[in-house]
């Protein structure tokens, strides 16, 4: 359901980051688009896509490649990597679906709540990527949002065909955020297909107790 495309990324491990439309990036570097997109594409210029597939471009990158700086590849925050995650989601990714019966059903404050879950779902995809992270504790508690998600896609009058429609586009961040965790640790192929299986177990176990909570509002 997604039009990402991996590519080679640098970022800064902080949220001072201002990001570039590629219009703004050309004109601070004085380059046509296609010679910035081949700079992007070859990996001289670091790139973020968001999910409708538009490149942003770090202007601290840009000021550094500007003045002959190399600027060293550094690891993403997991705070910076749901930011950047959810931060696409919304300026993108979102406005394909404003039009959508089933978003129009939920009300602001169901929205903002629906946001802040997202964000924790998030959050809770990254930690389970850790090898270290508490895998039972992550389960339960995504099943714990799921289960919101079910009641409230209920009491706003969503029928089960729209919950699961809802949860499926509620659910896109956390893959971008994965896509661009094994991107940026440069995870070998092997474990990267564990982790999207590991990813998609997660993600079951939430739309299943979303199937089930909604279920049980209507009984």
């Amino acid at each position: 359901m997604s039009n990402f495309t991996p590519e080679n990324h640098d970022f800064v491990p902080d949220n001072s980051a201002h990001w570039l439309t590629i219009e703004a990036a050309c004109q601070l570097l004085g380059v046509d688009q296609s010679t910035l997109r081949r700079w992007s594409d070859s990996g001289k210029v670091p790139v973020f896509r968001t999910p409708g597939g538009h490149r942003r471009y770090n202007e601290d990158d840009l000021k550094a490649l500007l003045q002959g700086e190399a600027r060293p590849r550094r690891r993403m925050s997991r705070q910076v990597l749901t930011d950047l995650s959810f931060s696409a989601y919304e300026s993108d990714f979102l406005r394909q679906v404003r039009s959508r019966d089933w978003y129009r059903a939920y009300n602001a404050s169901q929205l903002e709540e629906l946001r802040t879950l997202g964000r924790r779902l998030v959050d809770l995809a990254i930690r389970s990527i850790n090898e270290r992270a508490d895998h039972r504790q992550i389960i339960d508690e995504g099943r714990a949002i799921g289960r919101r998600y079910g009641s409230m896609s209920a009491e706003a009058g969503l029928s089960a065909d729209d919950a699961v429609e809802a949860f499926l586009f509620f659910r896109y961040p956390v893959i971008q955020a994965m896509t661009r965790f094994i991107e940026e640790e440069s995870i070998p192929a092997k474990r990267s297909g564990r982790i999207h299986m590991e990813i998609s177990q997660f993600l079951d176990q939430v739309l299943v107790a979303t199937v089930s909570a909604h279920t049980m509002a209507h009984q």
